[in-house]
């Protein structure tokens, strides 16, 4: 996943006058991946959804374990594992930290609604072309999920873009060109950026 082209099946016209809908929550939004050409088309028709996806799903709520209890200290728990993705990527230590405290909270059984699972919650599609078998063992997860950070980081070129489609996709990303308007993903952004800040005391 080293480039991205946009394709659109409508005409430009038509295509702003489909997403100026999609902002206002008029239409649903659907997308054709080519992995081929590693490539994305946008429509408003899905006949079959074993073809296209929605343009954007929310990821559910997370759930723990009754005997699961965050504790400030739980959050050292990883740095080995965190530091060993974060060089075999080149990604920021404590980029990977803070999108595993948003995402989980450090809980390597943490499930979520949606079926998004463990520290970095993957979705078993996602954990699949990762490479990832057991998506609750957290060194498999962290290397999973850093992996999928860094492609990410490569294709949008910027941290607030590939945060974005870490939480709604990158297909998201490519069709608003930047950080989607849905609120979770908006909400998601901000908060990785509020705990990148009070690990490093900068911005990302």
């Amino acid at each position: 996943m080293n480039s991205y082209r946009t394709e659109k099946s409508l005409s430009s016209v038509l295509c702003a006058l489909l997403l100026t809908a999609a902002l206002q929550g008029e239409v649903r939004i659907y997308y054709y991946y080519d992995p081929l050409n590693d490539s994305f088309t946008f429509t408003n028709q899905c006949s079959d959804r074993r073809d296209c996806k929605p343009l954007f799903e929310e990821k559910g709520t997370v759930i723990h374990k009754k005997s699961f209890a965050y504790r400030p200290g739980i959050e050292g728990k990883y740095d080995p594992l965190i530091a060993r993705a974060a060089d075999k990527y080149g990604l920021d230590f404590h980029l990977v930290k803070s999108v595993i405290k948003a995402e989980s909270q450090f809980d390597h059984d943490a499930r979520s609604s949606k079926g998004a699972q463990g520290l970095m919650q993957l979705m078993p599609d996602t954990a699949k072309i990762l490479g990832v078998k057991n998506a609750y063992d957290p060194e498999q997860n962290i290397l999973g999920g850093a992996r999928y950070l860094r492609d990410m980081l490569k294709r949008f070129k910027s941290a607030e873009k590939a945060l974005a489609a870490y939480n709604a996709g990158p297909a998201a990303v490519v069709y608003y060109e930047g950080v989607p308007p849905f609120k979770e993903t908006q909400g998601y952004v901000a908060k990785i950026k509020r705990y990148y800040n009070e690990y490093t005391g900068k911005d990302l």
